[in-house]
């Protein structure tokens, strides 16, 4: 325990420091200078918190109009990288200069706790669905934290570092990935789970929450793996262009997205991982050479920030097409994106600039240094207690139209210089027209005489043809497995000279429907079958065009490799039963089977696992002992696999048997309430080699030695019972089982008791 401890010790972090009630209360006048604000703020319910950090602030951003509300000022972080964690009303924001955690109050403007990790290479701090986490990804240390106060709860967690980037889903689970074991990790109410396996020792794995889950991209293999279930619920198989890039060169989000859709940056593919169906689509896109980030998506939208020119590269799934360029900065810089309440964040933390945008793609730009909002330089938060009471008497709404005063400040859009007039409308002056002089009209004295020149008749070559203009190459090629084992490859015209129609270029053995598409389209889809279910294919699509007497053609790019097949779904039916040659676990195949090969992993108080078996029902000699199991079901082809996860209470069968052994009429034969001849007696049985019993299990129990000394009546074996309704046990020489010696446990024929 005490190399765990080593993790928080002042030496290693300068302490996790344990925030005491004198702590709390005096960290806001420690960073602020000054009282706690005695005025409370209403920020808009669709917001978000955006860091600058020339300045050492923190703003909120009113997520309908753009505009600023209200803001924190951060004494002494100034040029300091800043990291906000915001989810379910709980603000963090981490210093990662100095490595100092604080929560901001957004009720009160203010930071009310703080927390030193100085000296902390790779902390990480995570928050959400009411849990909080600090990571030491480096070393492997998880320290369970109150999202209030910041204080530790329990003894820290060691894993096995370094550590991937953390998240909690959506019911309240830590999740890390630890990529030297090939396990994501899993932490609930401060304890560790079960580790889930991943991939190989390692592997390069990333972690993103999609609508609440877990997903784990493997970009060692080139799998996305969906957690839940206590297991892999759905494994979903990406294009390889994903492992060939090699590490540090594909993208995904590193936290959590709303929506079950993970976007995949890899180079200039964009590959959509949907989390919830487990289909897969991969578009080679016209990307720039610049520096691009982790891509988002917002309903049919997937955003990626371009770091170079300081804008969003915009790309509409509905329509395959790159969609106009959002302005963020107009300049390079860092940017974070990040989405929050159904709105896109994009932040330039070095600049006053930002953006919003909603599930349409209409964007607002956000001007972060304003100084006329709550905290703000020109509205500063005001001293003394807190009475419980707006003090402020003022609505600091978006700062446009004061009514009473007839003042529009305009959202300080004019930098703070347009004050409208104050409630007066300037006098308008007219402009000054100069005497313009008279023109002065100059006419021919002379009409000139017309020449006229014969053209001359051009010399007829028969060797020369027309120049023609090619069209351009077809762009965006976008090819998506389909459940019925077709890929479905659509594209964009490239536009240039007039092209007579489409076809596609299929691999050996692939036909293509239709067989040519015409230039105007409307659909530019074609649909390719005939391929082989795990194996990839690579497509192009080539324009055609009347050169001369001739038809040539102009081929695009290829497409990323794709599968001709999507993973199957997850069986169901999925039952248990006990029987005298052991569990019986059966399932129904799921309706796109074809192909499909099953694993099954039975977890209880016996295991059992099983692969690639056709199967839908498996009988196992293995499992003859009483007790609830997780059965594990798991579909899968070359795509991917989709697993039905249950819980069984599994019993072996009962039977009757008479009693032997029993000695004379006279004789009694006991049943016990536990197994073991010293405890309670049930019932007394005379004449027991007349009786039978409904034996239903088998205990070891402890040593019972017969009184007459008889070793072959001597034995911890119990057979658990029913006689006339009555329940116990009864030493196993009695009942007369169809085993021998009777010592031993006799399953499956004979389930072993639970417990």
């Amino acid at each position: 325990m005490s190399g765990e401890r080593r993790f928080f010790r002042r030496d290693r972090l300068t302490g996790l420091i344990a925030i005491g009630a004198v702590g709390v209360l005096c960290v806001a006048a420690v960073v602020f200078g000054v009282g706690m604000a005695s005025a409370k703020y209403h920020l808009a319910d669709v917001g978000g918190w955006l860091t600058s950090s020339k300045k050492g602030e923190l703003v909120h951003v009113n997520g309908l109009s753009g505009k600023v509300d209200g803001k924190v000022t951060l004494s002494g972080t100034a040029g300091h990288k800043m990291r906000v964690i915001q989810q379910n009303g709980v603000v963090l924001i981490v210093d990662e200069t100095t490595g100092v955690v604080s929560r901001v109050d957004p009720a009160h403007l203010n930071v009310v706790q703080g927390v030193s990790y100085r000296g902390a290479a790779g902390m990480q701090v995570v928050s959400g669905s009411g849990a909080a986490y600090a990571l030491d990804q480096v070393k492997g240390s998880v320290q369970r934290l109150d999202p209030m106060t910041l204080a530790t709860q329990g003894d820290p967690i060691s894993l096995t570092g370094p550590l991937g980037s953390a998240a909690i889903d959506g019911n309240a689970t830590l999740w890390v990935p630890v990529p030297a074991n090939g396990q994501a990790a899993s932490v609930q109410n401060g304890r560790t789970g079960q580790p889930i396996g991943v991939g190989r020792a390692g592997d390069d794995l990333s972690l993103t929450i999609a609508a609440g889950s877990a997903v784990v991209t493997d970009f060692t293999t080139a799998e996305s793996l969906v957690l839940g279930d206590g297991g892999v619920r759905v494994k979903i198989k990406l294009p390889s262009i994903v492992a060939q890039l090699g590490k540090g060169k594909v993208t995904a989000p590193p936290t959590t997205t709303e929506g079950q859709l993970v976007p995949l940056l890899a180079g200039k593919s964009l590959i959509v991982v949907n989390s919830g169906s487990g289909s897969v689509s991969s578009v080679s896109l016209q990307l720039p050479q610049h520096q691009l980030t982790t891509p988002q998506v917002l309903g049919q939208r997937v955003y990626i920030p371009d770091q170079t020119s300081g804008s969003l590269l915009v790309y509409d799934s509905a329509t395959n097409r790159m969609a106009p360029q959002v302005p963020v900065t107009g300049k390079p810089g860092t940017l974070e994106a990040f989405v929050k309440d159904g709105l896109l964040w994009v932040n330039n933390p070095d600049s006053p600039k930002g953006v919003v945008v909603d599930g349409s793609g209409a964007h607002k730009p956000v001007q972060k240094y304003t100084g006329k909002v709550p905290g703000g330089a020109e509205n500063p938060i005001p001293k003394g207690t807190d009475d419980g009471q707006d003090n402020t008497g003022q609505d600091n709404g978006d700062h446009g139209d004061n009514g009473n005063t007839g003042q529009d400040n305009g959202g300080n859009d004019n930098g703070g210089k347009d004050k409208g007039g104050h409630g007066r409308l300037p006098t308008p002056r007219l402009p000054i027209h100069p005497t313009l002089p008279k023109p002065t009209i100059k006419l021919p004295t002379k009409s000139p005489k017309p020449s006229f020149t014969p053209p001359k008749t051009p010399t007829a070559h028969p060797t020369d043809t027309p120049k023609v203009t090619p069209p351009n190459k077809p762009t965006n090629l976008r090819a998506a497995a389909q459940p019925d084992g077709s890929i479905k490859v659509d594209f964009q015209p490239g536009g240039g000279g007039k092209a007579t129609g489409y076809k596609l270029i299929t691999p050996s053995g692939l036909t293509a429907t239709p067989a040519k598409i015409a230039a105007d389209g409307p659909d530019y889809t074609f649909t390719a079958k005939g391929g082989t279910c795990g194996t990839e294919y690579v497509f192009a699509v080539a324009a055609t065009y009347q050169n001369g007497d001739h038809e040539s053609d102009v081929e695009s790019d290829q497409s990323d490799p794709t599968l001709s097949c999507t993973q199957p779904d997850a069986p169901s039916g999925v039952t248990g039963t006990g029987t005298t040659q052991g569990a019986k676990i059966s399932w129904q195949a799921p309706p796109n089977a074809k192909g499909v090969t099953y694993r099954l992993q039975v977890s209880g108080p016996k295991s059992y696992t099983k692969s690639n078996f056709s199967g839908t029902s498996v009988t196992i000699p293995s499992i003859w002992k009483n007790g609830s199991y997780s059965i594990r079901v798991t579909a899968s082809n070359g795509a991917g696999g989709k697993t039905a996860s249950v819980t069984r209470t599994l019993t072996g069968p009962s039977h009757t048997y008479g009693i032997h052994n029993g000695g004379n009429p006279q004789d009694i034969s006991y049943m016990w309430s536990q197994a073991s001849s010293g405890s309670g007696i049930v019932e007394k049985i005379k004449n027991a080699n007349s009786q039978t019993v409904v034996v239903d299990c088998q205990k070891i129990g402890t040593q019972y030695n017969h009184p007459n000394g008889k070793a072959a009546f001597s034995g911890k074996l119990y057979d658990h019972l029913n006689h006339n309704g009555r329940i116990g046990y009864m030493i196993g020489y009695l009942p007369n089982t169809p085993h021998s010696p009777w010592q031993e446990l006799a399953g499956p024929t004979i389930w072993e008791c639970a417990g």
